[in-house]
């Protein structure tokens, strides 16, 4: 008889030890923010903590359902069609990261795109739409316990293709304003700075292609898990799935890590982009997102005096070696 636990729970089991990795990583930029950044504002370090501790309750609710499946439900197949209460609290996790991450990114485009209202409420309206998809989703999950119901349920198909659609939108949105905006700037700015600009084009487009290929995976096997069915050879008293049916949900689980990686990632290499620049430093003060100053150089200027003696001129009562600075040119040093 084929184990059902290793179609079921495989691909899942899989997905949350990367998971689980990435929640390392994301430790790690944490402490090294701190190391780094003590002089950031209050705001934007109370955002990082934000995001360290739903990363924290994410990681350890997945940790809990898990726990469900294969420890506490051990040996009761029937026991995959549940969805485990922890589940719930996972998503809402994810889409309190979610509101920390693309709230940070909407903002970033408010700046450098010289305060557009049109694009930063664009941004902002799809950010807090899939926040509110993502809400709804845990609310059915407790309203609809197990996979079964929840999957024919037309209002969850509609919940979750809409909040991974509306993130993965939103990636997209931030990836091409960001784009376009320091595009333009770079042929307003000094020509030193094309080279920072182009780290910073890179770097952004880099992360929003990462989040929002990770959003479209995810709405791709929801479809696909809803025409098909999750548990299509089903029975009341044994059952067996011959294609992994939850790893959607393991996507979900790594969505939410990779979303405060990049968060953390594009506030520690701040440091890095400036110094792999030339002499043009950046900040976020004018109009256009970006102030272009140039550091003071210090100058040293070296002079250089040359005297020449003939030892046949001296007076005889005069040493050679003393010299009297009224003979040097000038009657001083030039």
């Amino acid at each position: 008889m084929e184990n059902p636990a290793e179609p079921v729970m495989g691909g899942l089991l899989i997905e949350l030890f990367f998971a689980f990795i990435l929640y390392g990583i994301t430790t790690l930029q944490t402490f090294m923010f701190f190391q780094k950044y003590r002089e950031d504002r209050l705001a934007l370090k109370a955002l990082v903590i934000a995001v360290w501790v739903l990363e924290s309750v994410h990681t350890a609710f997945c940790m809990q359902f898990m726990y469900d499946y294969l420890i506490a439900g051990f040996g009761d197949f029937a026991n995959f069609l549940n969805i485990s209460w922890g589940i719930g609290i996972t998503v809402l996790c994810s889409a309190g990261i979610a509101l920390c991450v693309q709230g940070y990114y909407t903002w970033r485009v408010w700046v450098v795109s010289g305060r557009s209202i049109f694009w930063t409420v664009v941004i902002g309206f799809f950010a807090l739409l899939r926040v509110a998809f993502g809400i709804a989703s845990a609310v059915l999950a407790y309203e609809y316990p197990q996979w079964l119901t929840f999957r024919h349920t037309k209002k969850s198909l509609v919940t979750i293709s809409g909040g991974l659609g509306s993130a993965a939108l939103v990636d997209i949105l931030v990836a091409l304003t960001l784009t376009y905006y320091l595009k333009r700037g770079r042929n307003i700015w000094q020509r030193e700075s094309n080279s920072m600009i182009n780290r910073i084009l890179l770097y952004s487009v880099n992360t929003g292609a990462i989040t929002g290929t990770a959003s479209l995976l995810c709405v791709i096997l929801v479809r696909i898990l809803h025409h098909r069915g999750m548990f299509p050879h089903y029975m009341t008293t044994q059952f067996a799935v011959k294609k992994s049916s939850l790893v959607f949900l393991g996507l979900v689980m790594i969505q939410a890590k990779l979303y405060a990686n990049s968060l953390l990632g594009s506030l520690n290499a701040r440091a890095h982009i400036r110094n792999k620049g030339s002499r043009p430093t950046y900040s976020t003060g004018s109009s256009s997102g970006f102030r272009v100053t140039s550091p003071r150089i210090p100058v040293v200027e070296v002079f250089q005096q040359t005297v020449t003696q003939d030892d046949r001129d001296l007076p005889p009562d005069e040493e050679p070696g003393d010299f009297d600075l009224k003979n040097l040119k000038g009657n001083e040093l030039a």
